[in-house]
């Protein structure tokens, strides 16, 4: 059972992000700016209820200051679209050394790919959040062990089902240490964060470079786990 070795991978994720920033920090500043698109705060709805401290009526005040519209769909839309291309050309960069061989070709894709990409992706967001709504424990279970899904099913021609039973067992046998890689990267991310944000643009490409260098390194995990009578 092939596994990794956590400096290494972010050593590498490093290299590669000092050498392809420019498009990957466009992308990750693009989809910043689509994050909050179709969603509105009012932070007026909170005054006075900093001194209530009763959570039901934070919650209530939460929801009154949150309001959506149409755009939101658009805005999730956007975002799964360059999440997509993303991952392929964050493959595309580690196997071919170039993230694309033409801009017009990066931002193709193929509608039947993408639509299980889009599935995958929601699903795996869900599947997480529900599990972390239950006690937390089983929401970080299931995103260490289907965390290479959406990757898959960006850059792979598989099903629906498929992404996720190859991401189980690329994982299997190695919970721990992607369990501590992902902790790594958070702090990775927060460090970008505390450098007036801007740093977050950079620190976002070197997670992603991570995660895909990871998925790769047990990649044969899968072919393995399938060779076993």
């Amino acid at each position: 059972m092939k596994s990794f070795e956590i400096g290494d991978i972010i050593s590498r994720a490093w290299d590669l992000s000092v050498k392809h920033w420019p498009i990957f920090v466009l992308i990750v500043l693009i989809s910043s700016c689509f994050g909050s698109l179709g969603v509105n705060y009012d932070k007026t709805i909170f005054t006075g209820v900093g001194q209530n401290p009763d959570p039901q009526v934070m919650a209530e005040a939460l929801k009154e200051s949150i309001t959506v519209s149409p755009l939101l769909i658009v805005s999730i839309l956007l975002s799964l679209y360059l999440g997509f291309i993303t991952a392929r050309m964050l493959r595309s960069a580690i196997e071919t050394g170039k993230p694309y061989e033409s801009m017009g070709d990066a931002f193709k894709i193929d509608l039947n790919q993408f639509a299980v990409y889009f599935a995958v992706d929601v699903c795996f967001g869900l599947a997480v959040g529900f599990g972390t709504c239950l006690c937390i424990i089983p929401g970080i279970f299931l995103a260490v062990r289907w965390m290479f899904a959406p990757y898959i099913a960006a850059t792979e021609d598989v099903s629906f089902v498929e992404a996720f039973r190859r991401s189980w067992q690329a994982t299997s046998g190695n919970f721990w240490m992607l369990l501590l890689l992902g902790i790594v990267v958070f702090f990775i991310e927060i460090a970008g964060l505390l450098l007036c944000c801007v740093g977050y643009l950079f620190t976002a490409v070197i997670a992603y470079f991570a995660l895909m260098l990871t998925y790769l390194e047990l990649k044969d995990n899968i072919q393995l786990y399938n060779t076993q009578p």
